[in-house]
């Protein structure tokens, strides 16, 4: 996803448990399905696949789709090959290229989408190139969690110094002004996301030691080992046996011009 070595590193890393260590959820796939439901047929991209955990559900719930998976790292785009191959889909090929670039023909896509994977790009190079490549009438999907989500989960709110790490997210208003600044693209409808959580101290505990957000990998062993240490801490002063909290993310739908 990203061409920052650390970062590859660190896809490199959790690459094989990805879809393990990640939460995935059918809402988005099936929003998107029921607004490509009416095309006889669908050629999309998916820009930053990681190791492809949304891109089955694609392939169950959008018809007569063809699936590029692009991401810049290897070993997630050996895991999507495999995952898909395994599921026996074979309408997919993958491409190793920075989501700032899309190498593929001018107006040939359907639709476009990334999730999870946009904080990891040039916005304004990835839109540009998702504008040039889609058809007219195409469609662009974006799901991602805003800053202000990110503040407000169980991360924002209890683990040190997570949201001054992560400072890659967008809020809603910087999207938005992203999206204007480019030719022939339009913000048609922002659709929020809301998914109510619990785990157990120690769940959670193991989805830091996993990595399971690319947010992890920003600490030193040592800063994220003392992190861990006062995160437990904290849970164990406000007896939280079981944690629970809200998860939130937001897609946009952008329109190519015609």
């Amino acid at each position: 996803m990203a061409g920052n070595p650390t970062m590859d590193d660190h896809f490199s890393h959790v690459a094989s448990s990805y879809r393990q260590i990640r939460q995935t959820d059918a809402e988005p796939i099936l929003f998107i399905s029921e607004r490509l439901k009416d095309l006889p047929h669908v050629q999309a991209a998916d820009v930053g696949c990681g190791a492809g955990r949304y891109d089955l559900l694609l392939f169950r719930h959008v018809k007569n789709l063809h699936l590029t998976c692009i991401d810049l790292n290897e070993s997630m785009l050996q895991q999507v090959s495999d995952y898909l191959t395994r599921h026996h889909v074979s309408r997919f090929e993958t491409l190793r290229a920075n989501g700032n670039e899309i190498p593929l023909d001018d107006q040939s896509m359907d639709c476009v989408l990334t999730f999870n994977a946009v904080h990891h790009f040039d916005l304004v190079g990835f839109l540009e190139n998702a504008v040039r490549v889609s058809k007219p009438g195409g469609k662009i999907f974006i799901y991602t969690r805003l800053r202000s989500q990110n503040a407000r989960n169980v991360w924002g709110r209890h683990f040190p110094s997570f949201t001054k790490k992560e400072t890659r997210l967008y809020e809603l208003d910087e999207l938005d002004a992203a999206i204007r600044a480019v030719e022939g693209v339009r913000l048609e409808r922002v659709e929020p996301f809301h998914y109510r959580r619990k785990a157990t101290v120690a769940q959670l505990v193991e989805r830091v030691r996993a990595r399971h957000y690319s947010t992890f990998s920003l600490y030193a062993e040592d800063e994220l080992n003392s992190a861990l240490e006062r995160f437990q801490a904290s849970l164990k002063r406000e007896r939280h046996e079981i944690v629970e909290w809200v998860d939130e993310n937001t897609l946009l739908v952008l329109d190519r011009a015609n």
